[in-house]
């Protein structure tokens, strides 16, 4: 049983801890929702501490991760991260490993990777923009289609029924089907744990998924607002094991923080 820490720091912000082991996702204070960036403190009591960065856009990068993390976090940047910020720059299909800890990076329908993490037998995959990006309020169906194509390429690869956690967008910028790529990687995909993101302060849409988008594989947690902490504890099992449906243990789940 591996317990773990999540919590929301809005936008597409998550600090993951598993152990005495930090893992940081698209950090930033810059967005139309409220931020929360974590506490210096806070990240200098990990003995260990993961830095990610999923692409440069600046409502998923901030260069305050630097001063925040310090010089012993290790930074693992998307590839088009401008120099001279500091980082191991992945680009779609790499995986390299820093210790412990294993990373592979995928494709995104936007800007830089998506990141699949693997830590003491537990698999993260963080999104970033990685969605199905259709506007099927105004866009053509050429252009759908195309949406539709490249979203599809880019899923494919990342493997199924493996994934324990994964952050990614409902975006409701997106107007009628706003959650048509959430609910293919859930089809798809079949994390253990879907944890929207990219919901622009909306957390009403997040709760929205949170009961539409589950399955019988897939158990969908809405954080709402930056600060929201939830604690998982998630069975060990048998990754060749056929049947990988949901067992994730939610009895105990804590949400904490200010309301939005």
């Amino acid at each position: 049983m591996k317990d773990i820490a999540v919590e929301y720091l809005g936008g597409s912000g998550f600090l993951v801890t598993i152990g005495e082991t930090g893992f940081l996702f698209d950090a930033s204070e810059h967005g139309a929702d409220r931020r929360a960036m974590p506490e210096r403190e806070a990240l200098a009591a990990f003995k260990k501490l993961y830095v990610f960065v999923s692409h440069h856009h600046d409502d998923h990068f901030s260069e305050k991760i630097y001063d925040l993390c310090g010089e012993n976090a290790v930074y693992i940047v998307g590839f088009d991260v401008p120099e001279p910020h500091r980082g191991v720059r992945m680009k779609p299909g790499e995986k390299q490993g820093f210790g412990s800890v294993e990373v592979e990076a995928f494709g995104s329908t936007d800007e830089g990777v998506s990141f699949l993490v693997e830590y003491a037998g537990i698999r993260l995959f963080h999104a970033g923009d990685l969605n199905l990006w259709h506007w099927r309020d105004e866009s053509s169906i050429t252009q759908i289609e195309a949406a539709e194509r490249a979203f599809y390429d880019c899923v494919a690869p990342i493997p199924t029924g493996t994934i324990d956690i994964a952050f990614f967008p409902v975006d409701p910028r997106q107007g009628s089907m706003y959650d048509a790529g959430a609910g293919y990687f859930v089809m798809t995909v079949k994390p253990r744990i879907m944890i929207p993101m990219h919901f622009q302060g909306r957390g009403d849409v997040a709760l929205r998924f949170a009961l539409t988008g589950e399955t019988s594989h897939t158990k969908v947690v809405a954080l709402e607002a930056a600060g929201d902490v939830i604690d998982l504890a998630i069975p060990d099992t048998d990754d060749t094991a056929p049947d990988r449906k949901l067992k994730a243990l939610l009895a105990d789940e804590t949400f904490g923080g200010d309301e939005a």
